[in-house]
């Protein structure tokens, strides 16, 4: 199983991950980008790719 993780000191939070991810592995909560579902990542690396600040590290 991929481990999904955001880097709150890095994140802008331009919500690209929520949009992009084809598992719903991220939410927006409370205005803010969560990982949520964690264990249905794919490690497909969407989310690391298209995160503009380098902010969510994905280890498959």
């Amino acid at each position: 199983m991929a481990t999904v993780e955001i880097d709150r000191d890095v994140c802008e939070n331009s919500q690209n991950c929520e949009a992009i991810c084809p598992a719903d592995v991220f939410a927006i909560r409370d205005g803010v980008v969560e990982v949520v579902r964690p264990s249905e990542c794919t490690a497909c690396f969407l989310c690391v790719e298209n995160c503009p600040s380098g902010a969510i590290d994905v280890d498959a």
